[in-house]
């Protein structure tokens, strides 16, 4: 004869299992940022746009480095400044506020230093909150660098690489 459990350890289970299915729901709920730096970006691109035939006229002698650039943006932003050939101190502004954006989610900032005259001389990335490994800093300015186009810009900018470069 099949000897049924009682009553109340049956309802105890599924208790558990409903408790425990409602825990793991609102879990995948939850922000991740962890997991895809791309969903944190200014426009929440993912990957490269794609590439098509349908790009700037670049000309003189960094033609190809614009191209390369054009080719590897992640956002609509970076290639809209992009697209004359030229980066503006207020559009290269503008990725830089893209860039911050994305290492604030993890406890990140970028900070510029300058001279005593004001000049930009170059960059530190400082902890706001929370602690992370070396390699696990340098994966995540990697990844926002690429992820709003401010590695592709930034050099440009700070080349003149970007200046005068495009047939009108």
């Amino acid at each position: 004869m099949i000897r049924i459990p009682h009553r109340r350890n049956v309802i105890t289970v599924i208790i558990l299992a409903s408790v425990i299915a409602i825990a793991v729901l609102l879990t995948a709920l939850l922000p991740q940022p962890w997991s895809d730096v791309a969903s944190n970006a200014s426009n929440g691109s993912s990957s490269a746009l794609p590439t098509t035939s349908e790009h700037p006229e670049f000309t003189g002698p960094h033609k190809y480095e614009l191209l390369n650039a054009w080719n590897n943006m992640h956002t609509e932003l970076g290639r809209s400044i992009l697209e004359d050939g030229k980066v503006s101190a207020d559009e290269l502004a503008q990725v830089h506020k893209a860039y911050n954006e994305c290492l604030s989610v993890y406890g990140l900032q970028a900070k510029t230093i300058t001279d005593s005259s004001g000049a930009s001389i170059g960059e530190t990335i400082v902890p706001i909150r929370g602690s992370m490994s070396g390699e696990q800093r340098t994966s995540i300015i990697d990844q926002c660098q690429t992820e709003s186009d401010y590695r592709w810009l930034t050099s440009l900018a700070e080349t003149d690489q970007g200046r005068d470069n495009q047939s009108e």
